[in-house]
This record gives C-alpha cells, structure tokens and sequence, in this order.
C-alpha cells in the first residue's frame, strides 16, 4: 500500500476467521490504520487484494474518537437516529420507526440509561459503549474496532473488555480491533498479528505478548500500561 512515493504497507497477507477476535498491534506509524481502512473499503490496495466471504459481511465500525461540538444539545438517542442505516435527514427528535432499534442497540452495550442524556455530557466509556451500539444498528457479522480502548479509564477499559466479550459471544461476531493497550488485548484476543509496515508476526497472545501484559500477571494499578512497547517482534 503507497501513498505517493511512501509505502505504508507491504506484503502484507492476514485472514481473518469466521468468529475470532483478532487484534492487530504495532508502533505508531505502522500502518494499522491504514490496515483498517483497505479491511472496510474505504482504501482500495495499490496491489494485491481485498477478500470476502459469499456472501460478504455487513460491517460495523467503531472509529478512534467521534469528533463533535459538545455544546451543540443533541442526546445520544438522536445521535443515534441520525446515524441510523437508511437514514436521510434529521429534523430533531428520534423517528418512531427507529425508536425500538436504538433501545435495543443501547440496551445490548449497557447505555440504555443514557439514551435521553446529552452526547456531550458523557465519559468516554461511555461514549465508547454509545459508538459500539451506533455500529450494532448496522446489524454487523463482523466489528471492526479502532483503538477501543483510548481516552478511557482502566475500569472502563475492563468493562469495555467485558462488552465485547458479551457481543461476540452472544451474536457470534468477529471482532478486529487495533489497540496499543497489551492488557486489553491479552484479555479479548484470540490472535494477536503485529503490524510495522508488514506483518512481524501473528499468535496467541502468549506467543506475541511479553508476559508483564498476560491475564493474571502482577501490574501496580497506578502504573500505565501504554508507556513501553513490547510485543514479540515490533519494537522500535
């Protein structure tokens, strides 16, 4: 993948399987993004390929932040109508015809509770669960995630770990998701492939993680987890 005379990726292969969880790691710069982009479409590759199964996936994606003016009075249920497949214009309010899809896609990411408080009000948990549940209204077979776990405490970031547990659980989801936080994806990944303009390797996350960041190994909560970067393989 090129950029004018900058390659951002090369020789890249990755498949990703029907139901896993799959989580992609790597510097900052190491095209993951990018990655990210030519996986949704919005990128066509400069050589190669892009794959789907017959029939393709519905795709539900999850940005790295929502950039919005958080004064402007819009409630997360209208934020949600007006990103509601099939939508074509908002005049304020939330068409009944929508009403039942956004309760139970807010119920599904536990923000039913938020669904009447102002977008701009809210944490960013919160804000994470609300943009989880805009992708669920596209009633996704496969979630594409970009830093899930950004701008948000490490009690949101275990209740971010537990919703999607949840989701790919009880709706057979495949989860890809781009994270520099180790613990995070120690946690939900099934398969962990590090990206630094081409693949360095892809494993379990024992095989690709050093073992600091491994479920059950001793951390000082206090301590932040994204400061070094220590996947097999990726380093600097």
């Amino acid at each position: 993948m090129t950029f004018g005379r900058s390659r951002a990726l090369q020789d890249v292969s990755l498949t990703l399987r029907q139901g896993e969880r799959l989580a992609v790691v790597g510097p900052n710069g190491a095209g993951k993004t990018t990655l990210l982009r030519v996986v949704l479409g919005l990128l066509p590759p400069t050589s190669g390929e892009r794959k789907l199964s017959t029939p393709p996936p519905t795709i539900g994606y999850v940005p790295q932040r929502l950039h919005f003016d958080p004064e402007f009075p819009l409630t997360v249920e209208e934020f949600l109508a007006i990103n509601q497949p099939g939508s074509r214009a908002w005049f304020g309010g939330v068409p009944r015809r929508h009403r039942a899809a956004i309760q139970e896609a807010l119920e599904q990411t536990g923000a039913l509770d938020l669904a009447r408080q102002r977008l701009g009000t809210c944490s960013g948990g919160e804000l994470q669960r609300i943009l989880i549940a805009g992708a669920l209204l596209q009633k996704p077979q496969l979630l594409v995630l970009d830093e899930p776990s950004a701008n948000i405490d490490r009690r949101g970031i275990d209740t971010l770990s537990e919703l999607l547990q949840n989701l790919h659980s009880d709706f057979g989801l495949t989860l890809l998701f781009v994270s520099h936080d180790f613990h995070f994806v120690a946690n939900l990944a099934d398969r962990v492939a590090c990206l630094n303009g081409e693949i360095c390797g892809i494993g379990s996350p024992e095989e690709m993680l050093d073992e600091h960041y491994l479920p059950g190994a001793y951390r000082d909560p206090c301590t932040p987890v994204r400061a070094g970067f220590h996947a097999a393989g990726c380093g600097r």
